[in-house]
């Protein structure tokens, strides 16, 4: 019938390739654990005013995924065959900017290094190349799990994409209010060769209580 054809972008085509190539590679399984984030979002709010830098919830997520790669490594390895995984001496944190004009994957090198603020600023610098489109190419690779950022009010469940080659992929949703509490749930894909669910659900265990319990620590 009729309609129009509408020709993608070379970056929605390079997302839809990546994409495929997960579906079609990865078995990947999914947990989610909901987390209180009132003291963490305040203690951002805080570094935020007297630092005058933006400090978010993000921030906080992407250092406490980063510090878990010590116990939990196989969430950061790159699967070499049935019987072996490669598992990387660092954390390098990918994180999801999308500011409408393409989706980028840029990458927190070394992040169990550093803190909350300098994760901050890293993150700060990353938006504001994507505004521009001006990553380099080496800003956006060699990340070994990536972190998916979904901001908008009401969303309360997102199913993260593995990248190929890596692990595992986290998702931070928009905070809710529930009752007294401000909540966001944390969902983790993971691909099931190399995780099960036993694990998976410990690592969630181990974010949740690094945000519930202990907000300000390494800022």
């Amino acid at each position: 019938g009729g309609g129009s054809l509408r020709a993608l972008s070379a970056g929605q085509r390079a997302v839809g390739r990546t994409v495929s190539l997960s579906h079609r590679t990865v078995p990947a399984a999914f947990a989610a654990i909901k987390v209180d984030v009132g003291e963490a979002i305040a203690a951002a709010r805080d570094l935020t005013r007297r630092l005058r830098m933006l400090v978010g919830l993000p921030d906080l997520l992407i250092s406490a995924v980063a510090r878990l790669h010590h116990d939990f490594p196989l969430f950061f390895a790159t699967l070499v065959d049935e019987g072996a995984a490669r598992v990387p001496e660092s954390p390098h944190v990918g994180v999801t900017i999308d500011l409408g004009t393409g989706l980028y994957v840029p990458v927190i090198r070394d992040a169990n290094a550093k803190s909350v603020t300098e994760i901050a600023g890293e993150l700060g610098a990353y938006r504001r190349l994507a505004q521009r489109g001006g990553f380099r190419e080496e800003q956006l690779a060699g990340g070994n799990i990536v972190v998916t950022l979904h901001h908008d009010a009401g969303i309360v469940m997102a199913v993260p994409i593995i990248f190929p080659g890596q692990a595992c992929a986290v998702a931070l949703t928009s905070p809710q209010p529930e009752g007294e509490r401000t909540v966001a749930v944390v969902g983790l894909s993971y691909d099931h060769r190399l995780v099960n669910g036993r694990d998976a659900v410990l690592f969630l265990q181990a974010l949740r209580e690094t945000l519930e319990g202990a907000p300000a620590e390494g800022l």
